[in-house]
């Protein structure tokens, strides 16, 4: 193998090394959003939880204000 054929194996080498590394840092911003996500999806279901509690007290007390008509009517 000639001088330039190596270099050119080396070149190679540099580049694949760097789109491993480019991917290791993708894989760790991929895993840290797919964390946030289901920590959203989380405080979300809670959230629906407690509205439907709410509504659900506000109709044993009274009629839910969405269903009220404004006075004017």
């Amino acid at each position: 193998m000639n001088a330039a054929g190596g270099e050119r194996i080396e070149m190679l080498e540099i580049q694949v090394a760097h789109l491993q590394r480019t991917s290791e840092q993708l894989n760790e911003v991929v895993t840290d959003l797919s964390l946030q996500v289901q920590r959203q999806s989380r405080v979300i279901d809670v959230l629906v939880q407690q509205t439907k509690d709410l509504k659900g007290k506000l109709a044993t007390t009274r009629e839910a204000p969405v269903d009220e008509k404004p006075p004017h009517y």
